[in-house]
């Protein structure tokens, strides 16, 4: 029984570092954007199917381990946020295309875009994804991040 709290511990350990990696990934991506555009597209698709099955996979292993609260919530975060990034922009760009398709292309003419999911995906997803990660790299410092016996 201890052996398998320890696979989930490392599992959920190994996913988070690289969650973190994909986003500093991402992060980097996009300010080298027009630098490289055969890197960017790949790195964007890679990173668009990659962020929400870690965080998808994050969410599930965390749910099932036993962490104390604080650990859990920044853990659980992480991996809502990671996933909230991607579907938001795909949502986004999908509720855009059926808005102009139903109301013609002068509809959001003033508005310039649909804003809600737009600012949801690309400031309040990554600032929380980012606390997440700080919170748990914190929690790792001090020794705080260890499943409950």
């Amino acid at each position: 029984m201890e052996n398998k709290k320890n696979r989930i511990y490392i599992s959920i350990l190994v996913i988070f570092w690289i969650l973190f990696a994909f986003f500093i990934l991402v992060v980097s991506n996009i300010f080298i954007m027009n630098f490289i555009d055969q890197f960017n597209g790949f790195i964007f698709f890679f990173s668009a199917f990659a962020l929400p099955c870690l965080g998808i996979a994050l969410i599930v292993l965390v749910s099932k381990a036993k962490f104390k609260k604080i650990s859990k919530a920044f853990f659980i975060l992480t991996g809502a946020s990671a996933i909230g990034i991607v579907i938001g922009s795909v949502l986004h760009n999908f509720l855009y295309a059926f808005l102009i398709k139903l109301f013609g292309e002068g509809f959001l003419a003033g508005v310039g875009d649909e804003p809600v999911i737009f600012i949801l995906a690309t400031i309040i997803c990554p600032v929380a994804l980012l606390v997440g990660i700080i919170g748990i790299i914190v929690l790792i410092i001090k020794k705080k991040v260890i499943p409950l016996q």
